[in-house]
């Protein structure tokens, strides 16, 4: 074969291991670490300052190496096959990022060196192709659009995460011959001449250029995870969509219209509009945000690629755009979180590109460009004038953290005044102001006549009940004095919410709140051998989901171990999106028990919202629950568990509407 097509072979498959290898470490994370979106955003901006690294790596030693280049990349051998890392004592950002560090680091670094490693021998060889290096670029992207793409609709469905491992690292041993081959045929002349080095000024453009579309990707996915939850099938569109405008500008292709150099400053102010507007993504909001992250993507690409070096400094440009892709993703999961009380990332990703390329470069020159952009912004300003509000609504709080992004608010529903918290449009929970005075009633999913009141109203007293994920505490109104709840919520922000705003937490039961993910919390009482609960309730979401990690068998099992022998435990799967009846089904086959479900959407009073709830426990008592309308939940056959757990099949059987 000609040398360009080994190199082909070598850095479409190094970037198909490095993009199959993203997700899986994230799913391989998420038991540990749980289900919360900073698990993946922390995951992007880890493998984005991999990517730097190995290009700091392919810019500064790979080129004096020469054939000794095959010897690093047999060092990751070492640590493969991957496995799921260690329980955390304290599943934080910074926890996580030294697992990615220690466990995922080196194999991560070697394989994004490959694409400049493959770049330096094209053009130190005597290849016909030697003067066009940049197109290895795109096969690059290209092997990382098909690896995510198979990833999620061919992989994981059907692989668990053990047996993912063993074959990605069969498949890395692949790589590293066709490396070898590589490296043979091209004959290579080492160099230790440093490569010619770029104004500062250009690698400052490149860079930030670079930043904005990195942090503009991220944004997208929050806005995903904040309104459907955190799962490979939503991290991967924005990611697939932000790899395939690489693919377009630096492939053969070279896609860079004139229209798009006039228009996507429109597009970007269209993106920053539509952030305000435009309502969840089961609207075709999806579409708008995924249409202006290519077009802005790709615009900003082909500026990269526009300005682009001599050949002989392709290591300077590849270090300026993976440096600005490490700073995006930087801005977005480390300063984002803790800065803003929005997705504030997503407009402002918007305005720094259209203020880095308008003073660099003029962004729109004609007369009819311009026209074109003040239309569109009096179109935008009219529909957000004029969108549908919500009346007499008072913002009592915004808050933000790792795991998601609340709102506090004060408003009147079905004519009465209601304080409410929510994240995007999913409510966590509702209480009732008249006179000023906070109503002790549970409303919205937990209100008495609804499948928790059943739950609880089955119980003999005096009640332990243990809930995962607090909410407005709302679970605990159904209890009062001599009896406890304890809630375990992972987010600390979501505590002080509560007990700022809702008066749930002031009721007259012991009400006791325990911060951390509920599996780590859940296994340290049973190994210090706590009194169980009667009623373990899981009512955890993240964005509209139940977090997988908390529906596997292994969950499961650690429940089970924590209520009474003929105790229950209630999951709250509520969705608009997912329907976990089949993995629950299954996963109380397997623990030996019976499984009932109870969906109430008609007959509602004012301010109770429909609600689906599934308990799993004994069969004799959960036959009691028949006449309050329980039916029996089939057993099933999607057993999730830690190393398989695939939202893809729920999504066919639909959700709640």
């Amino acid at each position: 074969m000609r040398p360009i097509v080994w190199l082909q072979l070598f850095v479409g498959l190094g970037a198909a291991l490095l993009f199959a290898m993203e997700p899986m470490v994230g799913q391989l994370l998420l038991p540990s670490f749980g289900g919360a979106f900073h698990v993946w955003t922390t995951s992007l901006m880890f493998f984005q300052g991999a990517l730097f690294i190995g290009y700091l790596y392919a810019h500064l030693v790979a080129p004096r190496l020469g054939k000794l280049h095959l010897l690093v990349l047999l060092a990751p051998v070492a640590f493969l096959p991957f496995g799921a890392p260690p329980t955390a004592p304290s599943p934080n950002v910074l926890a996580l990022a030294w697992v990615l560090v220690a466990k995922f680091g080196l194999p991560f670094i070697a394989l994004a060196s490959t694409s400049v490693v493959a770049q330096q021998w094209l053009v130190s060889s005597h290849a016909p192709s030697r003067d066009e290096p940049y197109r290895l670029y795109a096969s690059s992207n290209a092997g990382s659009l098909l690896a995510l793409l198979g990833y999620v609709f061919l992989v994981d469905p059907f692989a668990g995460l053990r047996l993912q491992g063993s074959v990605w690292a069969m498949v890395y041993l692949v790589y590293v011959a066709i490396a070898a081959w590589s490296f043979r045929a091209t004959e290579p002349t080492p160099t230790t001449t440093r490569a010619p080095r770029p104004p500062w000024s250009d690698l400052l453009y490149w860079t930030l250029v670079a930043a904005a579309p990195s942090a503009l990707s991220m944004a997208v996915t929050n806005v995903f995870m904040v309104d459907i939850g955190s799962a490979p099938l939503v991290w991967i569109l924005p990611l697939t969509t932000y790899l395939l405008t690489f693919i377009l500008v630096f492939g053969r292709a070279q896609l860079d219209p004139v229209w798009l150099r006039r228009l996507w400053p429109h597009l970007a102010v269209l993106g920053i509009v539509g952030y305000n507007v435009l309502p969840g993504v089961d609207s075709f909001s999806p579409v708008v945000h995924l249409a202006v992250l290519f077009f802005v993507g790709t615009a900003a690409h082909a500026e990269l690629h526009r300005s682009r070096p001599e050949v002989e400094s392709l290591t300077w440009f590849y270090l300026a755009l993976s440096l600005g892709g490490w700073i995006g993703a930087a801005f977005v999961a480390l300063l984002a979180p803790y800065v803003f009380d929005g997705l504030w990332e997503y407009p402002l990703s918007l305005c720094a590109l259209l203020l880095i390329v308008g003073v660099h470069r003029q962004a729109w020159r004609a007369d009819k460009a311009r026209i074109a952009m003040f239309s569109l912004l009096a179109i935008v300003s009219l529909i957000a004038i004029f969108r549908p509000r919500e009346v007499d609504t008072t913002i009592l709080a915004k808050a933000r953290s790792p795991y998601g992004v609340y709102r506090v608010s004060e408003l009147v529903e079905d004519g009465r005044r209601v304080r409410r918290l929510a994240s995007g449009r999913t409510i966590h929970g509702r209480q009732e102001v008249r006179d000023n005075e906070l109503i002790g009633e549970p409303l919205s999913y937990y209100h008495r006549e609804g499948p928790l009141g059943d739950l609880v109203q089955l119980l003999p007293a005096p009640r332990r009940i243990g809930a995962v994920g607090l909410g407005v505490g709302a679970a605990a109104a159904h209890i009062g004095a001599g009896e406890l709840i304890r809630f375990h919520e992972i987010d600390p922000v979501v505590v002080d919410l509560a007990r700022d705003h809702f008066a749930f937490l002031d009721g007259e039961a012991t009400i006791e709140v325990e911060t951390g993910d509920a599996r780590h919390t859940l296994a340290a009482e049973h190994a210090r051998q706590a009194e169980p609960y009667d009623l373990l309730l899981v009512d955890a979401f993240s964005g509209d989901a139940v977090p997988l990690h908390l529906v596997t068998r292994e969950a499961m099992k650690l429940f089970a171990y924590r209520v009474v022998p003929d105790g229950l435990i209630a999951f709250h799967v509520s969705s608009r999106y997912v329907d976990l009846q089949p993995v629950l089904g299954a996963g109380a086959d397997a623990l030996g028990l019976d499984a009932r479900v109870k969906s109430r959407s008609h007959d509602l009073a004012p301010l109770e919202d429909p609600s689906r709830y599934v308990v799993v426990g004994p069969t004799d008592v959960l036959d009691r629950l028949e006449p309050a309308g329980w039916r029996r939940l089939p057993p099933g056959r999607l057993a999730f568990t830690d190393d398989r757990a695939s939202v893809l099949p729920l999504l066919s059987a639909g959700g709640d509407p």
